[in-house]
């Protein structure tokens, strides 16, 4: 599994310091810290973040709010500044940009952590335009760039959709999503799942299991079972025609 990728422009060595050493303790991948537009934009794209936390100010005069703009015209992510300024007038220019989180510096290793879960979270939203574009809590798994973005123990994980075998109800509001290796549990609802998984990828086998067809290693219609990762998983009779004529397709 991958961690959450996030690149950083800052120019003060100490709040660079800082900042390292904090997405280290939080367990995230720092990419780099870069003081300048044109280090940070190659990174930028040759690197390609799941997240971008900018300094106000940077070497040069560069401006980070500016600097915004440009890197959502090249691919759009969200964006936390982190700034020494807490005038209103810069202020207002960062919110411009629509930023997903504004932390005045020094920042705080539990605001941090905050900032980045709701900008994950939001920008998730946004993307897929269900829900709320400010939610209190990072409480589903939120699906970005081909990947699930889970809350495991303190920080975020990346779950890519390719390696999910199958999705289950565990109890209540919760599911499990199980890789090749892992089990992550998360706080949504099989239904709401479904609707964030591929249907040319994912399917409802079940009432309460959904597979990744590009997992399934057999079938067996006496018994009524799906084989996946040495698993035996229960084939509702309402869902075995539609997945019969998946597997045929794929």
């Amino acid at each position: 599994m991958d961690t959450l990728k996030i690149l950083v422009a800052e120019d003060n060595l100490m709040h660079a310091s800082k900042m390292e050493m904090t997405l280290d303790q939080m367990g995230y991948d720092l990419l780099g810290i870069y003081a300048n537009q044109k280090d940070f934009l190659e990174a930028f794209v040759i690197q390609e973040p799941d997240l971008v936390i900018l300094d106000i100010e940077l070497e040069g005069g560069t401006d980070g709010v500016n600097m915004a703009k440009t890197i959502q015209q090249i691919r759009p992510v969200p964006v936390i500044f982190a700034t020494s300024f807490e005038d209103r007038e810069t202020m207002n220019r960062a919110m411009q940009t629509d930023p997903y989180a504004y932390l005045i510096k020094p920042v705080a290793k539990a605001g941090l952590q905050a900032a980045i879960e709701l900008a994950i979270h939001k920008f998730a939203k946004q993307s897929a335009n269900t829900g709320s574009s400010h939610p209190e809590s990072f409480d589903e798994a939120a699906i970005l760039f081909n990947s699930f973005f889970v809350k495991s123990g303190s920080k975020l994980q990346k779950v890519r959709l390719d390696d999910i075998q199958w999705v289950e109800v565990a109890q209540d509001r919760y599911c499990d999503l199980v890789t090749t290796d892992r089990k992550f549990q998360v706080r949504s609802s099989l239904n709401q799942l479904e609707q964030k998984l591929d249907p040319g990828k994912f399917l409802r086998i079940h009432r309460a299991v959904i597979v990744n067809l590009n997992h399934i290693e057999g079938i067996d219609e006496i018994d009524m079972v799906v084989e996946i990762g040495g698993q035996s998983l229960p084939l509702g009779g309402a869902y075995k025609a539609a997945l019969l004529a998946k597997v045929k397709m794929i």
